[in-house]
């Protein structure tokens, strides 16, 4: 960083818009775990297990193209910086995308839904991941503070907690609630078109205020220099291996992927359950879905003091084993036969409780990983020379979206195991099929969510290790500066000899 940072404009102005740009993600990240499957599978009659590959190969394609677009973002060189162009150039191709994934052409067979669900997903990843991967890689640039860090993220898995589940408890209280006859709301098209209009247009609000908003920054962030030995040309997947190489960034990418994948399975099971397991209306999962709003604000108030208190990887692992209690527990509860039933006026507010509970730890639980994420930056570039935030991101990036993607997938591979029917009546699915989807999701998620903490344990960036590591860069930094003013020093005494 060339500029003092004391001169720097960032403040709490700063980490508002960074986080206000995650409302994007937030919005599309939820209507792909919680409406997509629902809309393919059960309004539109699309077969689950073609719902799921659709999403599924939609993800392969972008595996191929999130690192790239990462790179990309770490060596554009333009008068607005590496990260804005591409930040504005996303927001309007993203918000039409959107809008065409749940507005699909009347009449299309099996196979017409399936290449239509296939497209449109691709198209929405792509452009979203061209607006979130420069954008979420500022953070690493805005500040390199251990806990200043978490605060930033802190902030941004709010904003994009509590715009995914504004979008959620709208489409299930308002777009959805409305039934034709006996076809209930959550069955009709229509519905879900009305949802993806107010989304897109959400989501183009949220990209131009977060790029508008960090745009003054532009002169403060990072033009790194190419470390001595670090100057041979390489091609841009040599590039993105060296940054993924090491031990640090693996653990933190398999951290995300289970994580990530227990959230998605979550997400895309918790309208079938509401729905077929719970008995509950559209307006009641409604509800349910608000209790997130209470989540986000507990976890938003707790995480901070958490980070300061322990290290991350700690945090994470005991905030896991919260998570793992509460959130399936009504589930397995209702199994066991000890709630209430679902006409019961003390249902309702138990689910709330409950679900606000699991979902402040787990949104905590992902601002902590995001955290750690951050901090393997400087240790690779003491590693390598270079920063490669864009890069890094970007494989953040991938591994969330396996939260709508491979979570998606994982959802319709219950339902088809559980004998799941497409377009079922709440009340006229066979209760064997409903708590054998039940025990399947429950078994998955503790999986995951062990997994993950199993990876934590592995990584080994402490607060220690990474003012360390700040420690190496500011000495190098300050090597780098010397070399140069005693070659400009030396040049200059050359050119002044006669």
């Amino acid at each position: 960083m060339t500029t003092d940072i004391a001169k720097s404009p960032y403040g709490f102005g700063t980490k508002f818009f960074y986080g206000v740009g995650s409302v994007a993600f937030g919005v599309k990240d939820n209507g792909f775990g919680a409406l997509l499957l629902l809309f393919y599978n059960q309004a539109l009659g699309l077969d689950a297990r073609l719902a799921g590959l659709a999403i599924a190969i939609a993800l392969v394609v972008d595996a191929f193209l999130d690192p790239l677009i990462g790179y990309a973002s770490d060596h554009l060189h333009t008068r607005w910086g590496r990260r804005h162009p591409l930040m504005y150039a996303a927001a309007i191709p993203a918000a039409l995308s959107y809008f065409f994934l749940f507005s699909p052409p009347d009449g299309l067979s099996q196979t017409g839904l399936f290449a239509y669900l296939l497209v449109t997903a691709i198209f929405v990843r792509v452009f979203i991941a061209l607006f979130e991967i420069p954008n979420s890689a500022l953070v690493a640039e805005f500040t390199q503070n251990y806990d200043e860090r978490t605060s930033y993220l802190n902030w941004r898995l709010f904003f994009g907690w509590t715009a995914g589940l504004t979008m959620t408890v709208a489409a299930f209280g308002i777009f959805l609630s409305v039934g034709v006859g006996k076809i209930p709301g959550t069955q009709v098209p229509a519905n879900y078109q009305a949802y993806g209009i107010a989304a897109a247009i959400i989501m183009f609000a949220a990209i131009m205020a977060s790029a508008l908003g960090t745009h003054r920054t532009i002169p403060w962030l990072n033009r790194p220099a190419v470390a001595e030995g670090h100057d041979k040309p390489s091609s841009p997947l040599q590039d993105i291996r060296r940054t993924l190489s090491s031990r640090s960034a693996v653990m933190m990418l398999l951290t995300g992927m289970f994580l990530m994948l227990a959230l998605g399975l979550l997400g895309g099971i918790t309208p079938y359950l509401y729905s077929y397991f719970f008995a509950l209306t559209p307006q009641q999962i409604s509800i349910l879905y608000s209790a997130g709003f209470l989540s986000a604000f507990g976890a938003l108030a707790c995480t901070p003091w958490l980070a300061r208190r322990f290290e991350k990887r700690h945090a994470y692992i005991w905030v896991t084993f919260a998570s793992v209690v509460t959130t399936p527990i009504a589930a397995a509860l209702q199994l066991l036969g000890f709630l209430p039933s679902s006409g019961s006026p003390v249902l309702i507010p138990l689910l709330f409780i409950v679900g606000a509970a699991g979902g402040t730890f787990l949104i905590i639980q992902s601002t902590l990983y995001y955290s750690m994420s951050a901090d393997v930056i400087e240790e690779n570039e003491v590693r390598t020379g270079q920063r490669e935030e864009g890069v890094f991101f970007a494989a953040n990036m991938f591994v969330r979206k396996c939260a709508s993607g491979l979570g998606v997938l994982s959802t319709s591979a219950l339902l088809a195991l559980a004998g799941f029917p497409e377009k079922a009546i709440p009340g006229s699915v066979p209760e064997p099929v409903i708590n054998h989807l039940v025990v399947y999701f429950m078994t998955a998620f503790l999986i995951l969510s062990f997994a993950a903490i199993v990876c934590v344990i592995a990584f080994r960036i402490t607060r220690a290790q990474h003012s360390e590591n700040l420690a190496v860069l500011a000495r190098r930094r300050g090597e780098n500066l010397t070399a140069h003013q005693d070659s400009l020093g030396a040049e200059a005494s050359a050119i002044s000899r006669p």
